[in-house]
This record gives structure tokens, sequence and C-alpha cells, in this order.
């Protein structure tokens, strides 16, 4: 099950990354070969009017191949007038075609982050889920349904307030101390007398209850502007750990494609919400990922795009695609080396 939330995940992160550089470079009249979700040989090929649509084997990444990058083994490349190729266009449009990626990677990411408060927050309310065995909760009659109207007197309007006054009802390892709850019960009010007992993780008292959560749904302007709110925490999220790794201060800590699918496993069995929380948060660091001024990757392609701007005329294409090719030897040996620690860390 693992395996299939994972392979779902990359498809929704891949699609619209290459759906991004495809749109802007059929605006721009450049020539698309082939639109690929994959990597190796074809599972299923759709014929478009002059671009292949095409599913591959290995579903971590894909490709959009383009007239005047990838003319390696096309046999129509002879056909194709110059005017359609990528590397004729103007430096700001192929600029638009290689931002294009990361760029739909974050509206996808907003809209995931959107649909969360739309479908709804899961938001814990004072009323009683599970009661844990053996606990001053279950020893005080508690039960599950009872929904906490006070504690000690004083009225319990969200899980903060009866949090707070459960955990501050003893200071120290060893006071006893008894508290009263008042609750509601198939519609009658029930009054418990309760002693908490010391939990040295919160520093205070506990009873041994677990609260109800439901959903907290938001209107569509809310749910628009608190998801364009995640994404930019997610863009600040990366560049402080970005910030903190140059400064010394934060370890590196890097999942290959194995680490990534158990953590997807694990995500996806705490809900949809949570899935779709993680996906946007890929989604974004996949598109800041890209833009890095690495060879092989968009932002390498875009550095040499500025520096032909800066230098006032083009480098040679040969070159250019030799110094993208050492860069994707480089990328796949360092994903060799993820890719074996991961299996180490999955033995361990």
């Amino acid at each position: 099950m693992d395996l299939i939330f994972f392979l779902i995940l990359f498809a929704l992160l891949t699609i619209p990354h290459e759906f991004g550089h495809f749109i802007f470079a059929k605006v721009f009249g450049v020539r698309v070969y082939e639109y690929a979700v994959g990597f190796g040989p074809k599972i299923l090929e759709i014929k478009g009017r002059e671009t292949k649509f095409v599913l591959r084997l290995i579903p971590i990444g894909g490709f959009v191949k383009m007239a005047g990058v990838d003319d390696i083994n096309i046999p129509e490349v002879e056909s194709v007038p110059e005017d359609r190729k990528f590397y004729k266009k103007a430096p700001w449009q192929r600029f638009l075609i290689l931002f294009a990626g990361s760029f739909m990677n974050f509206i996808f990411a907003i809209i995931l982050f959107m649909a969360i408060f739309l479908i709804g927050i899961p938001q814990p309310i004072p009323v009683v889920d599970k009661v844990l065995e053996n606990k001053p909760a279950s020893v005080s009659g508690i039960l599950p349904g009872d929904r906490i109207l006070y504690i000690d007197g004083k009225k319990i309007e969200d899980i903060s307030d009866a949090v707070k006054l459960i955990t501050g009802s003893i200071k120290s390892p060893g006071e006893k101390r008894e508290i009263e709850i008042k609750v509601e019960r198939d519609g009658k009010i029930v009054n418990i007398k309760v002693v908490p007992e010391w939990s040295e993780e919160r520093k205070g008292g506990i009873i041994g209850i677990v609260f109800k959560t439901v959903p907290k749904r938001y209107s569509l302007p809310t749910a628009v502007k608190n998801g364009f709110l995640m994404f930019i925490n997610a863009l600040i999220l990366i560049f402080y750990v970005f910030k903190a790794l140059f400064n010394g201060v934060q370890g590196v800590s890097i999942a290959g494609p194995i680490g990534i699918a158990k953590m997807t496993g694990e995500v996806a069995s705490m809900g949809l919400i949570y899935y779709l929380n993680f996906l946007g948060v890929l989604s974004v660091q996949l598109g800041v990922f890209n833009l890095l001024p690495i060879p092989a990757l968009d932002g390498g392609r875009i550095l040499f795009v500025i520096i032909e701007k800066i230098r006032g005329k083009p480098i040679e294409t040969k070159k250019e695609e030799m110094v993208h090719w050492i860069g994707l030897l480089i990328l796949l040996f360092l994903m060799i080396i993820v890719t074996f620690f991961d299996i180490l860390n999955l033995r361990k």
C-alpha cells in the first residue's frame, strides 16, 4: 500500500511540473516531441497532432522533449523549422519555459493547501474519544462520549482550557490533588472526581483521555488566503533550512525514493489531510530544488540563459549540453548513494 501512495505522489508531483514546461513551450511555438511521465520502457502512448503523450515504466519523475534540446534519435528533427527550436527563442522566453515547471509546482501546492481548508482541518473538541486503561479517568468512571463542561468550576470552551487545568492541577511528582470534572452524558450532567497522576513528559498532571477531533471547514476566500500563507511558510522553512545548513546549525538529512516511500505510507495512514499536506510541502520543495543552479536541473539551464544575456551572445549548444550531461551523471550517482543509505535505514 505504501508503494501505491508513493507512486500516486510522484505522478501528482511530476504531471504539473512537466505540464508547466509543455504549455509554455507550446505558447512560444517550440516543437514538443514528447510529454512523458516516468522513465524507461513505454507502457502507454497517445499520439497528439505533433506531441506523443507517454507513460513509462519507472514512475519517478518525467520529462518534456523539445526541439533544439533533445534532438537525439528523433526522426522528424530535420523537418522542424529553426524558429520552432528551443535555443532559437529569446532568452526571456527560454527563461519562462524553464521556470514554468517549478511555477506549476508552486501553484499545485497552493491548490493542495487550499483543499485542506475546504475539506476541513481536524480540530480537537472537549469530548472524550478514548479512555486509557488503568489511568485516573478510567478508574473514576469517565466514559467515551462524555463532553467536558467544567473542571473545578471553570467552564471549558475548548480543549486548551481542559489541558491547562488538568496539567496544572499538580506541580510535582508525588503530589496528590482531587479535581472535579462536570461532564454531559446522554443529556444528563454527571459530576466526577478524579485524582490526576504526574506526567514527566508534560511536567504536570494527566488523567488518561484522548479528545475527539472533528473537521473544521473554511469558506473559499479564507481557504485561498490560508492556502497561500501555508505556501509562503513552506518556502520560508526551506530557506531557513538552507541558512541553517550553511551556518553549520542544521545536520544534513536527505531521503531518497525508498525513504520518501516509507514516509508517504506513514503519512497516508494518518488520513487524507496529512497526505495532502505532505504532497503540498514536497511540491514546494521540488519546485525550489529544480531552480537550484545545478547542471541538468532547470535552475542550471536558467543560469546558462542568464549568462548568455550578460555576455550578449549564446554559449555553444554542444558545450552546454555536455555540462548538463555531466551534472545529470553526478545527480544519478548521488541518488544511488542516498538510496543505499535508505536501504541501510530500513534494515535498522
